[in-house]
């Protein structure tokens, strides 16, 4: 018996997808979910309503230090309370679980220090930060993606949760801070690559002032900040 074209087609490209296991939430390097119908969805009402998720939910061995719940050296005083979620959009949530999948092949996990930054937050941060744009943006000209729940400041940690070596703190203003800034130590290099290597493969790009800073290469999908009311919490 004979099949055309046209009826072949499907036949082998089911065959194909039933040998490589395909799962909804399997999807390439680099390319957006099929359909949001595939989305881990929030157990919090509130945070599904907002379009947000807890990244512990997603992947609970990805390890969550969030700094802004105390002072850091651009800002004196906590952003957020004390037990502030850590937050990102389903979308982005999964990436980064992806990402850790990566890096624990390298006796790793990754180690968040924000996700998710309420606008009132960032405007905060922007003013006790000097107004410098080029490490803070300045949410009257354009919305931080943090905001937007796809960007995420992360480095790396080994199982016990113990940071790993890398170029330097959170939020520093060196040049050591650059992404592409050569370290001295090789172990500090090997670090930063198996980091970056990671987040690029998972699907995010990094900003070139802060080799922590990581964001959604999709996330012009999701361009609406998210204000703090959102998630009922009331403003540190």
């Amino acid at each position: 018996m004979k099949f055309s074209r046209k009826f072949l087609l499907p036949i082998l490209a089911a065959s194909l997808c039933l040998l490589n296991q395909c799962t909804p939430q399997q999807f390439p390097d680099n390319e957006t979910v099929a359909s949001s119908a595939f989305l881990p969805v929030s157990k919090n009402p509130r945070y599904a309503t907002a379009g947000l998720i807890e990244i512990s939910q997603v992947d609970p061995s990805i390890k969550i230090d969030l700094q802004y719940t105390r002072p850091t050296p651009h800002c004196p005083t906590p952003l957020y309370p004390n037990k502030f979620p850590a937050l990102l959009r389903p979308e982005t949530a999964l990436r980064l679980k992806h990402a850790n999948e990566l890096v624990s092949q390298h006796g790793m996990r990754l180690l968040v220090w924000d996700a998710y930054r309420p606008p009132s937050a960032q405007w905060k941060l922007f003013i006790t930060s000097g107004r410098n744009d080029k490490f803070v943006a300045n949410p009257k000209h354009a919305p931080s993606q943090h905001s937007c729940g796809t960007a995420v400041d992360v480095t790396l940690a080994y199982p016990n949760g113990v940071p790993v070596a890398m170029p330097t703190g959170f939020d520093s203003f060196k040049p050591e801070a650059a992404s592409n800034h050569i370290n001295t130590d090789p172990i500090i290099r090997n670090n930063l690559k198996i980091l970056q290597s990671a987040m690029s493969k998972a699907g995010f790009y990094s900003l070139p002032a802060e080799w922590w800073h990581y964001i959604d290469m999709h996330y012009k999908n999701y361009p609406k900040t998210i204000p703090l009311s959102a998630l009922s919490y009331q403003h540190p």
